[in-house]
């Protein structure tokens, strides 16, 4: 499937328009650009994702670039998972959405290098490959900055914090998937679903108060015959965009857009 990349032959792009149009550091300062603007210059942009790793065993062993790679496995790894999928939704799209979607997804992926450049976790790292791949096949027109943000979170939200979050959408996911939201009183009765029990739980306070502080999920007020010396455990509710970020870093595979 010929693609089109926005209106020049990926062979054709020379070093400097990448540089000009992107706004990209001095290269020769940042191992980074050089190594995206040399895969991006041989290679146009997905679908399928899997020609930009021509130049992938030309890459140097320093943590960070292990850490890039990583990303771009992951990436490749899931389209090809759903190579079809992707196959028919471009074949549906004018030359000028594929355009405008392969200047998205160019942006998005320098970006997700970016992070994934200063993301030690391995599983983080591959979460926002993950991120990346689902919104590469999402019918939608690309939603840069949400994209953008789901990655940022990635970076930040730990291997149990993801859990807890994943428990919570188990919960009560396919109410907010539904209604768009969650009642307090049905919130608050089907947190005791959770695997968590009701005993107070420091580290349970502890990643819940980090998934609120990136707008994943909100606590619900304790009922009101509870005195100030009560021992009890915070419970949250689940909300938009957490279901939306917990849906994100699943394969694409696995993932309802497939």
């Amino acid at each position: 499937m010929a693609l089109v990349r926005w209106g020049v032959a990926a062979d054709d792009l020379p070093y400097d328009a990448l540089e000009n149009l992107f706004n990209l550091e001095d290269a020769s300062a940042s191992p980074l650009s050089k190594i995206l603007l040399k895969w991006l210059s041989c290679a146009p942009l997905p679908p399928p994702f899997d020609k930009i790793f021509r130049t992938l065993k030309e890459m140097h062993g320093e943590d960070s670039m292990e850490r890039i790679r990583l990303l771009l496995k992951t990436l490749q790894d899931e389209m090809r998972r759903v190579t079809g999928l992707v196959e028919s939704l471009y074949a549906s799209m004018s030359s000028e959405e594929i355009d405008a979607r392969s200047k998205a997804m160019f942006e998005l992926l320098l970006d997700a290098a970016r992070k994934a450049e200063q993301t030690r976790s391995q599983e983080r790292i591959k979460h926002i490959g993950t991120i990346l791949a689902g919104a590469a096949i999402d019918p939608e027109p690309v939603d840069a900055d949400g994209v953008e943000e789901m990655m940022r979170v990635a970076m930040d939200v730990g291997d149990q914090e993801i859990v807890y979050l994943r428990e919570l959408v188990r919960i009560s996911g396919a109410i907010v998937a539904k209604d768009g939201r969650i009642d307090r009183k049905n919130a608050y009765d089907r947190w005791e679903d959770g695997f968590w029990g009701t005993q107070p739980n420091p580290d349970l306070d502890s990643a819940f108060s980090k998934l609120e502080s990136y707008g994943l999920v909100s606590r619900i007020a304790p009922p009101n015959n509870l005195n100030i010396f009560a021992d009890f455990q915070n419970r949250y509710a689940l909300l938009p965009k957490g279901l939306r970020f917990a849906e994100s870093i699943i394969s694409c595979s696995k993932s309802p857009r497939s």
